[in-house]
């Protein structure tokens, strides 16, 4: 199959190999893409393991940022994968069969998924605070701590893969 691809994909193969600005450019792209999107996402990962929501104004807050940060997040991933995948079929011969890759792609993959549970997370944390009014100074009763420790650990989890994420990269350069 991968052999398949090769040879249907050599005409980009030849060009990448051929041409340094581009290939430049396609790696450039995809660690600015992976800056940005980690970046931002390791820092509301750690705004979310260091918030305690006291009221229900800062728990808005907190998981609005959060809201706000993952669209930055998701669209820097989209480059990210794009150009990873312009990468991969700039070698697909060398990539196919490296077990670095394959656990970079695997842990790519985790991280959407936490990304997806984060996301629903976030949803059942706002969900009892929407009908509140603004600026009330108790939290409700019905605050879901289960789901705002779901959302914390999801950060922690988040986290962890983003820098695991970097290594298997690093280690995918040298190799």
């Amino acid at each position: 199959m991968f052999e398949t691809l090769a040879t249907l994909v050599q005409p980009w193969a030849d060009f990448y190999s051929d041409h340094s600005a581009v290939a430049t450019a396609v790696l450039s792209v995809h660690i600015l893409a992976m800056f940005l999107g980690g970046g931002m996402a390791i820092g509301a990962d750690r705004g979310i393991i260091r918030a305690v929501p006291g009221t229900a104004d800062a728990a808005r807050a907190v998981v609005a940022d959060l809201a706000t940060m993952h669209t930055i997040v998701i669209s820097a991933l989209v480059i990210t994968m794009l150009s990873g995948a312009a990468l991969f079929l700039a070698d697909v011969p060398t990539f196919s069969v490296s077990v670095v890759y394959w656990t970079k792609m695997g842990t790519v993959a985790a991280l959407l998924i936490n990304g997806l549970l984060m996301r629903r997370g976030e949803d059942a944390v706002l969900r009892p605070l929407k009908n509140m009014p603004l600026h009330t100074a108790e939290m409700p009763t019905a605050f879901p701590q289960r789901e705002w420790a779901a959302v914390r650990r999801s950060a922690a989890i988040s986290l962890f893969l983003w820098m695991t994420i970097v290594l298997l990269s690093v280690i995918l350069t040298n190799a």
